[in-house]
């Protein structure tokens, strides 16, 4: 066998590792490769010398199988406080106030794979000679260290306790103005959404959990206009011709349909739940919009507005 073939397939069995959650026992490496046992232990000890930290093994079925730790290959790809300091660089010089939101969500992905290549202090200080306009929105008070804790959780399907009481199934994370954990929690037999700044004591567990292999967290946070889950409702809106270009480069949400009318204005037609959300972002852009359906909606929409001019009018 020529060393570029050996090298091809112990690349090979890396992803097969990183990728089996039951894990992979000799014969199921011998199996796939058409070699004898004694090669597959080979192959497995040239992997475990240089990744051992990475590998577990799992018994099932009475059976010794290994694999490598959910996420274990991320840990190879290496970010530098200089890198995060240019993304953040070219992230404030982005206009557009959707592409802005999705590249942080993007940056604070890479942080979380990368817990302990960066340092907070480092890009900052790099980012001090160089002036933005004011950031407004949620600053929370999470730690580097709950981000890394909760993504090795994740990888490797482990759970975590929360407040040294509950145990709960970390499923993924949804980046917006703020850092939510998706996670079953087996006392209510549901999928639930956490705040993660609101989460207290926590603790990574040796417990592994079956994830439900039909869950897809993209698929659950579509649902949503923003986190919270709720009735799907059709959304109709229209917004006045003065807020057009605004419009049309704007993200409202995944399932968006933008149409421009004979009068100017710009239909915008989604399907999502989350009716606190909407009401929230709708409020931004003030009287250029309004609700042409459905009716909840609009009466929960005039219902705030009211509210809120009540408050003022008794403060005065």
């Amino acid at each position: 066998m020529s060393a570029i073939k050996k090298i091809d397939e112990i690349i090979e069995l890396i992803i097969m590792l990183q990728n089996s959650y039951k894990g992979l026992t000799t014969s199921d490496i011998a199996a796939h490769f058409e070699c004898s046992k004694r090669t597959a232990e080979r192959m497995m000890g040239a992997i475990e010398e240089k990744y051992g930290n990475y590998i577990e093994t799992v018994n099932t079925d009475n059976k010794k199988r290994r694999r490598l730790k959910k996420g274990s290959l991320n840990y190879l790809i290496k970010f530098n406080s200089d890198d995060f300091a240019l993304l953040e660089h070219y992230k404030n010089l982005e206009k557009s106030p959707a592409k802005k939101k999705e590249l942080s969500a993007i940056i604070e992905k890479i942080k979380a794979l990368n817990p302990n290549k960066y340092t907070k202090n480092d890009v900052d200080e790099l980012l001090l000679n160089q002036a933005y306009c004011a950031h407004i929105g949620f600053r929370e008070n999470i730690s580097l260290e709950d981000i890394g804790l909760i993504n090795e959780a994740i990888l490797s399907q482990k759970q975590i306790r929360i407040d040294k009481k509950y145990l709960i199934n970390p499923y993924g994370l949804i980046y917006g103005e703020r850092i939510y954990l998706v996670a079953y929690n087996p006392y209510m037999e549901s999928v639930l959404v956490y705040r993660i700044s609101k989460l207290k004591g926590i603790e990574l567990t040796d417990n592994y959990f079956e994830k439900d292999e039909n869950f897809d967290i993209q698929e659950f946070s579509d649902k949503s206009f923003g986190v919270f889950q709720g009735e799907i409702m059709d959304v109709v809106l229209e917004f006045d011709k003065s807020a057009r270009d605004d419009v049309l480069e704007y993200h409202f949400h995944k399932s968006q349909k933008i149409t421009p009318l004979e009068n100017g204005n710009i239909q915008v037609k989604l399907r999502a739940s989350g009716s606190y959300e909407i009401i929230t972002e709708l409020l931004k852009w003030r009287e250029t919009v309004k609700i042409i359906s459905p009716k909840r909606l609009k009466d929960e929409y005039i219902k705030t507005v009211e509210n809120m001019y009540n408050i003022i009018r008794k403060d005065n």
